[in-house]
């Protein structure tokens, strides 16, 4: 037995002296690199930096002292190179010998021009930004968050991308906000908001109200706030967004883009680096400015026998508007071996809005894997599952909202039982409450990539994705309560809305070197295709009238009705692309897709659309001594936008005759020429460096020209319908826009860097087509004699003004005061609707200023302004009307009885006033903790920061109105997005957040 012992000890020596014998010739045969990054001019230590060897999948972010190892690189020449966002990159050759550990430190200067950074470009395949002829903003979303907080999606982009419009318009926590590209570009028929590609796979992106269907009383679900789905974005999973503006851009996107396209990148792990862990925790609360106009009520209410007052009734501003909590917890951990990286990240949000009932709890979870399978082959897997549950904030245009009934309550009616007052039709503000509104939501999305490199210069890509969206909404309004439309009866909505978006691309690319001995040959040709399935389906269940309380079920109630609804569209591409890399300086890219859609009518078939772009860097011994870098650029290009899924069709909805005969009726007449609403867009730009890189310009025209747009026209009447979706219309859109980066001081113990953005944007309608009639509508202009004289009509074949004076895509139109009568105490208005305005505005900027002070706080500040938008202050004619705000209840007289003068405004708010969207916003306001290193290492802890941020804090104003952003849905074009209708402001927000590492 002991001789078996002896013999087993020795094999297993000897397995080990092999295995050690083994390991270290393997290391004999490579050697690590290591060193620190710094920043030049302070000479401090930088962390997060990427440092890897070109070529390699060896590469690692830098820790809290600045320092990078890599380790088991092979023995070879390297071009090894260190970079991160607002520096330039330094690289540097190195030559790597068995055994060896090399010492490379890089001193990296500050740079606010961008020009080596990689842009990744969807299908287009990774090109450096100076080889681009056309805008190509990205945002570094993990940069960002070292100097706010995040709050959403949506947030990231507020004010830092020129012709970007990204905003709040309904105050409720979750609810759908404004995203465009460009301003308005569509009658409203298709969608403003872009495409949007989490990577490499199309994704849900509805944001309106959806549940009006056959049952459903008053206001949809939630009054027209809706569920924003790119509020279910965790934004500490996002490691950059890219985007593409426009079809000079986005050509390669084919007939979805026109719109702009915007991606999404998630966070990877870096090989051979140790698994770091990050801990963010935030804990805070929303509250809205209490500017409500309602500060008068509280002089109204109850009465007493002797008239005194007994009950004051309650100003919203005290009593409704409430702390909101907030609280997140998110934990990430990332890393990576030789062959395999990993990001993997878990968070629970929960918020709550300053109107209650209102909240959001959301649960995060993301696993991304790449795996290098083979020296040629890399495998990369991405899966993140969301929940996603809102408790919806009944306001907007809702009768039965608690924002509505708070502020449109008449004080006088107050009492205990109806605090705020009389309830407007009979609803009280406690019955409002307690409607319970649900979306519950479950999401994933994940997408399997494969990388096939064959050679250096020769690539294959193909990715297979899948982002699939199950909402199941549901609204309880409990019997006994009384709710307009519907009294005490009560009534109970369900709702399903599946969405299934399959995505599959592949892309081949080749780059050549001097083709046939030529020189100018020299470039990358890229080839691929992508299709897309998109599956989305409704169905809705309504119960009405119980019998007594408690009872929640449809199939409790006496009445029941059901509804559905679905769509389909199929959509296959195939581009080509070539870039010339003409010399050192010069590009030249070319490209074309082709693209058959299922939207498109039978007898229409392809559509083809072409791109070009040139990029040329001036030489730097072209340039005066203060210009570093200097880039010119143009591009033109053509992109779309696919009609809705059935519009070529002639379709029928079922109804009952004659008592309880079954029927159908005609709802669209079908049309099988229907085709994409093409936009042809041409960019032009100048990107500068000044004084060695400090300050970075970029400055942009673009002309686009939508020239078929989607409208839904008039048909015959033998058709059973009105009208029919049809290619009819040609509109234009252009515009300016500028970005400037600037470190204006850099020292060891003060920096400042500055971010400037300005938007100007304009469209005008060029025909509306050969069948449209001169006569339609005509439109009127008040003289200086007080007359009202016609200038010209609304619908025509060519309009005739001069340029300025041309109708805009986003015209208000509706009625103006025509005069007054004093006699009768009577306002008049105008018989026909006037040009009162623009709905979206003209002019945007922004400026976002940060300051270091020490080596321990930064201080950031972001202010955002909009000028050129009007809306019609629906809010301020409901609350004047139905005399409760400020401007009717101060015309009363001493004893609380209408006067001459309460009476004339009332009559005058009969209809909306126009208020301006003019105004500036304090945007972001925060303060950065850095902790020690010292103190941090006692703790047990890396690099740790401790934040106090505010967002939406203030704003300054000539409106007349809760906040100049406001609409009271999220729809993107229409009478929604002209109008406020109590809709609830953004509320301010405060948060102290800890980030931290371990």
């Amino acid at each position: 037995m002991s001789n078996r012992y002896c013999l087993s000890g020795v094999i297993a020596a000897l397995v080990l002296a092999l295995g050690v014998f083994g390991a270290k010739n393997l290391a004999a045969q490579t050697g690590v690199v290591t060193g620190v990054v710094t920043a030049a001019a302070t000479g401090q230590p930088m962390h997060d930096v990427t440092v890897n060897l070109e070529g390699t999948n060896h590469g690692q972010l830098t820790n809290d002292v600045g320092r990078y190892v890599l380790q088991g690189v092979p023995v070879g020449v390297y071009t090894i190179r260190a970079r991160v966002l607002g520096y330039a990159a330094m690289e540097r050759e190195i030559t790597v010998t068995p055994g060896s550990t090399l010492e490379m430190n890089f001193p990296l200067e500050v740079s606010a021009v961008a020009v080596d950074e990689i842009i990744v470009g969807g299908i287009m395949g990774a090109t450096e930004r100076r080889k681009l002829g056309v805008s190509f903003p990205t945002v570094d979303v993990d940069a960002l968050k070292e100097q706010i907080p995040v709050g959403g999606f949506t947030q990231v982009l507020e004010g830092r991308v020129p012709g970007v419009r990204s905003m709040g318009t309904s105050g409720g926590v979750g609810s759908g906000r404004e995203l465009r590209i460009r301003g308005t570009d569509s009658f409203g028929y298709t969608s403003q908001r872009p495409v949007i590609y989490i990577d490499g796979v199309r994704v849900d992106a509805e944001k309106e109200e959806w549940g009006w269907m056959r049952g459903v009383s008053c206001c949809y679900f939630s009054g027209g706030a809706g569920e924003d789905r790119l509020s279910d974005l965790n934004p500490e999973e996002i490691d950059r967004i890219e985007v593409l503006k426009g079809p000079a851009a986005a050509t390669l996107f084919g007939a979805e883009a026109s719109g702009g396209v915007i991606q999404v990148f998630t966070k990877r792990g870096k090989n051979e680096t140790p698994p770091t862990f990050t801990l963010n925790s935030g804990l805070g609360r929303h509250r809205l400015r209490p500017n409500i106009p309602t500060t008068l009520k509280p002089n109204f209410g109850k009465m007493d026998r002797e008239g005194n007052l007994e009950f004051p009734a309650w100003d919203p501003n005290e009593k409704l508007i409430q702390n909101g909590l907030i609280n997140s917890y998110d934990l990430t951990i990332s890393g990576g071996g030789k062959d395999v990286t990993y990001f993997v990240s878990t968070g629970l949000n929960y918020e709550e809005g300053s109107i209650k009932p209102n909240d959001q709890t959301r649960g995060n979870i993301r696993v991304n894997l790449n795996w290098t399978a083979a020296e040629n082959l890399l495998i990369g897997v991405t899966s993140g599952f969301v929940r996603n549950k809102i408790n919806v904030i009944q306001a907007g245009f809702n009768w039965n909202g608690v924002f509505t009934n708070a502020l449109l309550s008449d004080p006088k009616a107050a009492s205990d039982e109806q605090p705020y007052g009389g309830g407007l039709f009979g609803t009280k503000v406690e019955d409002a409450q307690a409607i319970e509104t649900v979306s519950d939501t479950d999401r994933w999305s994940g997408r399997v990539q494969l990388n096939y490199t064959p050679s250096p210069t020769f690539t294959h890509q193909v990715t297979f994705g899948l982002d699939a969206v199950t909402d199941q909404k549901s609204r309880h309004m409990p019997y006994g309560r009384y709710y307009a439309t519907i009294g005490e009866q009560g009534e109970r909505n369900l709702g399903y809305r599946r969405s299934r978006k399959f995505t599959t691309d592949y892309l081949s690319t080749f780059d050549y070197d001097a083709l046939f001995g030529l020189s100018f040959l020299t470039g990358s040709i890229s080839a691929g295709a992508q299709g897309y399935w998109d599956i989305a389906s409704m169905t809705i269940g309504t119960g009405r009238r119980y019998s007594a309380e408690g009872i929640k079920s449809i199939s409790g109630a006496t009445f029941t009705y059901s509804d559905e609804d679905y769509e389909e569209n199929i959509n296959v591409g195939f581009f080509v692309q070539n870039r010339f890399d003409l010399t050192e300086d010069l590009f030249f890219t070319a490209a074309v897709r082709a693209d058959g859609n299922s939207a498109f009518g039978d007898n229409y078939g392809m559509q083809t659309y072409p791109k070009a772009d040139i990029a040329y860097n001036l030489p730097q011994s072209f340039l005066p001594p203060l210009v570093s870098n200097l880039k010119l650029r143009a591009a033109v290009g053509m992109a779309g936008k696919a009609p809705g899924p059935f519009d070529k069709f002639q379709s029928y909805r079922p109804v009952t005759t004659l008592g309880d005969e079954p029927g159908v009726r005609v709802i669209s007449a079908g049309n099988q020429d229907i085709a994409p609403e093409n936009k042809r867009e041409l960019e032009t730009g100048i990107d500068v460096g000044l004084f060695d890189n400090k300050i970075g310009l970029e400055l942009t025209y673009y002309d686009a020209r939508v020239l078929n747009g989607l409208y839904a026209s008039a048909v015959a009447a033998s058709k059973g319908v009105n009208s029919r979706v049809e290619n009819c219309c040609e509109y234009m859109n252009r515009g300016i826009e500028t970005a400037l980066s600037a470190a204006l001081v850099t020292m060891p113990s003060f920096s400042w860097n500055m971010n400037l953005a300005y938007e100007w944007n304009r469209n005008r309608i060029i025909s509306f087509g050969p069948q449209a009639q001169d006569d339609s509508l005509a439109l009127y202009r008040q003289g200086e004699d007080g007359f009202w004289d016609q200038v010209g009509w609304r619908y025509n074949k060519r309009l005739g003004f001069s340029w300025w004076e041309q109708m805009s895509l986003d015209n208000i139109f509706f009625y103006d005061l025509a005069g007054y009568n004093p006699d009768l105490n009577v306002h008049q208005w105008t018989v026909h609707q006037f040009l009162r305005g623009l709905a979206q505005p003209r002019h945007m900027g922004s400026v976002f200023n940060t300051f270091k002070i020490g080596n321990d706080f930064r201080l950031s500040f972001q202010l955002r302004a909009e000028m050129g938008a009007a809306f019609l202050n629906g809010t301020k004619t409901y609350g004047n009307f139905y005399r409760a705000f400020d401007t009717y209840l101060g015309a009363l007289d001493e004893d609380g009885f209408e006067t001459f003068q309460s009476d004339s405004i009332r009559n005058y708010y009969q209809l909306f006033p126009l208020n301006y969207r003019d105004h500036v916003r304090l945007q972001d306001v925060s303060i950065v903790y850095t902790v020690p290193e010292g103190i941090a290492a006692k703790l047990g802890l890396q690099r740790t920061t401790v934040t106090f941020s505010g967002y939406n804090l203030h704003w300054w104003d000539d409106c007349d109105c809760l906040d100049p952003n406001i609409k009271f849905s999220a729809d993107d074009d229409g009478w929604p997005s002209t109008r406020s209708l109590m809709g609830v402001p953004q509320p301010r927000r405060f948060l102290m957040s800890v980030r931290t590492r371990f």
